[in-house]
């Protein structure tokens, strides 16, 4: 019996090989964190993929993978996935997955706020000691969305004047959880996590339409896990997800 004996050396990249081809980097806006996080815990315990999760705002998403971050599997707004698929960073065919909802916060021990109307709204951010949101200057959407709904309600001077601005949702929550900031407007999804925090939806009339949305990156290094993944976000756990995380249901591309 004739042995092959192979140098260390090629082992050992023979073996990083294999350990790196299932490895798999999603990208996603902060909004939709908590359910893909959910759903890569289950993808990586089922497959034994290694699952990298991180997550930004819609501009923050967009400017990373245009510099040249690499990752396999992109979620964002449709906006931000149909910018991508222009300049080529994406496939062009994305998948609708769920449609934000913004809400209010205010800390678990504190009363609810009268948000029945948009006149009810109104009336109670004009009360509020003060409000956080993101920072419209972080890329994050839903500052920009709030503020242009406070504009349309013709407080938009009032709710700027008590401003406690935050990086991000997660920053919102934890304004508002801390006591930074009577209530916070951000994404649902976003301030669910934070134990310290209730959630209430804003009312029809002042509720987002925008959507996430997903696709492969061209370039993706595990294409064959992204689309997998990609397949389960869009099936029945995903939806249950979403709607676990107060995101709304979307009819699909």
């Amino acid at each position: 019996m004739y042995r092959i004996l192979l140098p260390a050396s090629l082992i050992l990249v023979a073996g990083c090989l294999c350990a790196s081809a299932k490895d798999l980097k999603i990208l996603t806006g902060a909004g939709m964190s908590m359910p893909v996080r959910q759903m890569a815990d289950q993808y990586a315990a089922r497959t034994g993929a290694k699952v990298d999760v991180v997550s930004d705002t819609a501009g923050g998403v967009q400017k990373r993978v245009e510099s040249g971050e690499k990752f396999d599997l992109v979620i964002a707004t449709t906006t931000v996935m149909d910018n991508l698929a222009k300049s080529g960073k994406v496939t062009g065919a994305h998948s609708n997955l769920a449609r934000m909802v913004a809400g209010i916060g205010a800390r678990k021990d504190a009363p609810k706020p009268d948000i029945a109307s948009a006149e009810a709204v109104k009336a109670t951010l004009l009360a509020a000691r003060n409000i956080s949101y993101v920072d419209p200057a972080s890329g994050g959407i839903t500052g920009v969305f709030f503020l242009s709904q406070a504009d349309r309600l013709g407080i938009g001077n009032d709710v700027r004047a008590k401003a406690v601005l935050a990086k991000n949702g997660t920053g919102v929550a934890a304004a508002v959880a801390d006591g930074s900031a009577q209530y916070g407007v951000t994404l649902v999804s976003e301030m669910l996590p934070n134990r310290l925090v209730a959630v209430w939806p804003l009312p029809d009339g002042l509720q987002m339409t925008t959507i996430y949305a997903a696709a492969v990156a061209t370039d993706a290094h595990n294409a064959m896990d992204a689309a997998a993944m990609l397949e389960d976000l869009r099936g029945p756990k995903g939806r249950d997800a979403n709607l676990k995380a107060g995101l709304q249901p979307v009819s699909q591309q």
